[in-house]
């Protein structure tokens, strides 16, 4: 008895490629979505495929030469291509964690850690943004330079005040990651924002109608947004001499743009009597950021402040460039909330973006009481 020839899947190379066209042109009409998420493309046997890549294509783990396909498809990534161009673009990211499997596994081998930050109260008012780096508690209160002329110094992890001088710096190749942060306060508070504060500017003067000019300005070395150093950084400054008898006039910040060019902001100074550690209080309502320029999206560098016309009988702050890290609400008081970053559409954010330094990270804080209260934050890292 004759045995039985193999039978092999059968299937027309024609008809494939234009399968895979047709899906390619479906996923690059999609919304863009970020990296983490990217579903997965299934055989009828339940085998992946592949993986749709939102507002791109789709991408396919063989070579299409495999399937009998000799010309490329329009939208469709192949395997040796991709690993090729990402081998050669992130040669330095070999222990990158990019999957949730890779923060149990860095975990597990010893590779994680877990802070928790206790600041004691400072006064606040509701409706306006407060910054907790000088509020006393573990760590230590942290000190804006107050010299004038203003003066500039970077920072990092090692600076005093910083939350993350509690971690250690990652070690070449691993990467550290910040995957879950919680918070809570005796009082209740909207929410608040995890920022990397790459520079401490200060201390310019409202009590002036010049400009004051920073001598030696400090550029980031932290690269968190896409392109060119800078992007993705905002402004913020934070009242180090309580304003008074204020004015209501423009204040002028010159820096340099996320592509290195000149630039300036024009806000209006509100006509409030800021009180110290309040975000000065600038007309764009829900955000503790200095409005940039038309066009801008990033800062690198601040040289200059000038309040224009009356000034205030006292007042000064420290103007800082920062990067918006993790975005956390609040309920209510004595209520602990916890955002699990793995969870969310922004997914992982790496804490020593373009360096092995961790850097400055604090929180700032919409206030909705009287004080801030006893406020207690919880950090959970992964590095691999």
């Amino acid at each position: 008895m004759a045995k039985p020839r193999s039978v092999r899947p059968r299937y027309n190379e024609d008809n494939l490629a234009s399968r895979l066209l047709d899906m390619a042109y479906v996923a690059r009409n999609m919304a863009p979505s970020w990296k983490t998420w990217t579903p997965a493309i299934t055989g009828v046997d339940g085998s992946e495929l592949g993986a749709v890549l939102p507002g791109r294509g789709i991408y396919i783990n063989q070579d299409l030469k495999r399937y009998g396909i000799t010309k490329r498809i329009p939208g469709v990534y192949e395997s040796s291509p991709v690993r090729r161009l990402f081998d050669r673009v992130h040669h330095d990211e070999v222990g990158a964690i990019t999957t949730y499997d890779g923060i149990i596994n860095a975990r597990a081998n010893g590779k994680g850690e877990d802070i928790v930050i206790a600041k004691s109260s400072i006064t606040t008012a509701a409706g306006f943004w407060y910054d907790t780096f000088r509020a006393g508690g573990s760590p230590a209160a942290g000190v804006y330079d107050s010299a004038t002329a203003p003066t500039d110094q970077s920072t990092n992890r090692s600076t005093t005040g910083a939350f993350s001088s509690h971690l250690t710096n990652p070690t070449n190749p691993d990467k550290k990651y910040l995957i879950a942060v919680g918070w809570g306060a005796t009082s209740a508070h909207n929410f608040a924002i995890v920022v990397d504060q790459h520079t401490q500017g200060g201390s310019f003067r409202t009590s002036v109608s010049t400009a004051e000019t920073v001598a030696s300005p400090e550029t980031t070395v932290r690269q968190y947004g896409p392109g060119t150093n800078g992007a993705a950084n905002e402004i913020v400054a934070t009242v180090t001499t309580a304003r008074t008898t204020p004015t209501a006039t423009n204040s002028t910040i010159t820096y340099l743009d996320e592509a290195g060019g000149s630039s300036s902001a024009v806000n209006l100074m509100a006509a409030t009597t800021d009180p110290v550690d309040r975000c000065l209080a600038l007309p764009n309502v829900g955000s503790p950021f200095a409005a940039l320029a038309s066009g801008d999206i990033g800062v690198r560098q601040v040289s200059a402040h000038t309040k224009a016309a009356a000034a205030d009988a006292a007042g000064a702050c420290a103007i800082q460039i920062v990067t918006p890290l993790v975005f956390v609400p609040g309920i209510a008081a004595n209520i602990y909330i916890e955002r699990d970053a793995p969870m969310n559409i922004d997914g992982l954010t790496e804490l020593a973006a373009s360096s092995f330094v961790i850097g400055c990270l604090k929180m700032l804080v919409f206030a909705n009481a009287t004080t801030l209260g006893t406020m207690l934050a919880f950090f959970r890292t992964a590095a691999g």
